[in-house]
């Protein structure tokens, strides 16, 4: 019999049973953005898929909302907000597909069809990869669950396509080549040969690497990716910075700048390509209202771009949830983390009014408008999951886990009373209320250390076990 995606799909699952298994935030102030939260966990139970004996995929995997077949960098960006259901939606088996059909020389297809699970796109071309952030999505999971065994498990896989990159897409400069579709961002009008994002997410790669490599105790991997890092910042730099700008651009053969403002360069936050200077000269252009600060932050083409189209037309000028995700987080990684919850803000109320006006949740929205772009799928999560469930609880809760270190960090900017039940940590889940006094009940399974910064107040604490309730100075 033949095998179809729809006939693969799982079944739907109840909110009630969402509810009792998921984080469970508490935002008495912001019911809408809780409803849009339960939303998008309900959406994307919708995608979980069954390999079949021709594809050859997982048994069960989430899919990237994408008419069947899977894709390198949705599926990692899905990971950052699936990353929190631990195994009861399975992220981890959608990031083994791709490790499954890495070849010897450490190759990985962007795409693999549903059917068969072949390639889409002839190997060594442009197109045929995808931005490299499977180290990064591995790492942002292990923060969250601590599982070292899965980061020696897929550590030879994470090399090898580093090495592959190194080999294939590199030019003698040291900068990445790729192409429009490649980059995932399909019609962006940037014909360079030197990219800008995926330079820098190579470099993002490199920091990721030596993250995990010193995890494992392998401490010359982590020197030798450290030095990758630093090599890769100074061809940036030098090559692809423009200081009378204040930004980066794609260069060709020749070095020359390829000037099209679009939310490529941003990558340089993430990364730590960018120095301190750098970031707040960036920074200006993310708060600037006639390029990217509009009503829902940040359109992907600066919208005084010749090319830059009002609905959106995918990424001449729509605002995608996986490139606010980069630049809200590289802001919070920089020092900027008011401004990047203030941006998180805004995109998640966005696409509540959207999903108020029309029901569900979209590929990408416009700029100007609480409007989705044109084109855009409908029910999207998808990595459109990433802004109303992983940015609620990261930037509007603001709880950031530290598994391994066994640390949870708070950052308190709400008012009233709000905090989240059942949140992942390590093998076990914490929950954190403060109320309008600022006194903070906390109930963690082991033992933890919790550092909260904030408007609210400030302290650290080390908490056995138990039931717990301080008070913020």
């Amino acid at each position: 019999m033949a095998h179809t995606p729809s006939a693969a799909m799982g079944v739907s699952i109840s909110r009630d049973e969402l509810e009792k298994r998921l984080p469970y935030p508490i935002l008495p102030n912001r019911p809408e953005l809780v409803e849009l939260y339960w939303r998008c966990w309900e959406l994307a139970a919708r995608m979980i898929r069954h390999g079949t004996p021709d594809n050859g995929f997982a048994p069960t995997y989430m899919d990237a909302a994408f008419g069947g077949n899977i894709f390198q960098w949705d599926t990692c960006f899905i990971a950052a907000f699936a990353r929190y259901t631990r195994e009861f939606l399975p992220v981890l088996p959608a990031l083994d597909n791709f490790y499954g059909r890495q070849e010897p020389d450490g190759y990985i297809a962007r795409e693999y069809r549903w059917e068969n699970g072949a390639q889409l796109w002839a190997k060594r071309s442009g197109d045929s990869i995808n931005p490299p952030l499977f180290a990064w999505a591995e790492w942002q999971c292990y923060r969250l669950h601590a599982d070292a065994e899965r980061l020696r498990r897929v550590w030879s896989h994470l090399d090898a396509y580093y090495g592959y990159l190194q080999s294939w897409h590199r030019l003698p400069n040291g900068l990445y080549w790729i192409t429009d579709m490649g980059s995932g961002m399909d019609n962006t009008p940037r014909y360079g040969a030197g990219w800008i994002d995926l330079t820098c997410q190579q470099a993002l790669n490199a920091r990721m690497m030596a993250h995990i490599a010193r995890e494992l105790g392998d401490d010359e991997a982590a020197e030798r990716y450290e030095a990758e890092h630093r090599s890769l910042r100074s061809s940036i730099n030098t090559i692809m910075w423009d200081d009378e700008a204040g930004f980066y651009w794609d260069v060709d053969m020749a070095g020359l700048p390829m000037k099209a403002k679009t939310v490529a360069s941003f990558w340089a936050i993430l990364a730590e390509v960018a120095s301190p200077d750098q970031v707040r000269r960036l920074v200006a252009h993310l708060q600037d209202p006639p390029t990217f600060w509009r009503a829902h932050p940040f359109p992907t083409l600066a919208t005084d771009h010749h090319f830059y189209k009002p609905h959106g037309d995918y990424w001449l000028g729509a605002v995608w949830a996986p490139t606010n995700y980069m630049i809200i987080k590289g802001l919070r990684q920089a020092g900027h983390a008011d401004f990047g919850r203030e941006a998180a803000l805004r995109h998640i109320e966005a696409i509540e009014r959207v999903y108020r006006a029309t029901g569900t949740v979209w590929e990408n929205y416009r700029a100007d408008e609480d409007a989705p772009g044109i084109p855009a799928r409908p029910d999207f999560v998808g990595w459109t999951g990433c802004g109303p469930i992983a940015l609620l609880l990261e930037e509007v809760i603001g709880v950031e886990v530290d598994a391994p270190s066994r640390t949870i960090r708070w950052s308190l900017r709400e008012d009233g009373r709000f905090g989240v039940r059942r949140l992942p940590f390590g093998a076990s889940t914490l929950d954190l209320e403060v109320d309008e006094r600022g006194t903070v009940a906390v109930h963690c399974e082991m033992e933890c250390t919790l550092d909260i910064d904030g408007t609210r107040g400030k302290g650290q604490w080390r908490l056995p076990p138990g039931n717990h309730r301080v008070h913020l100075e």
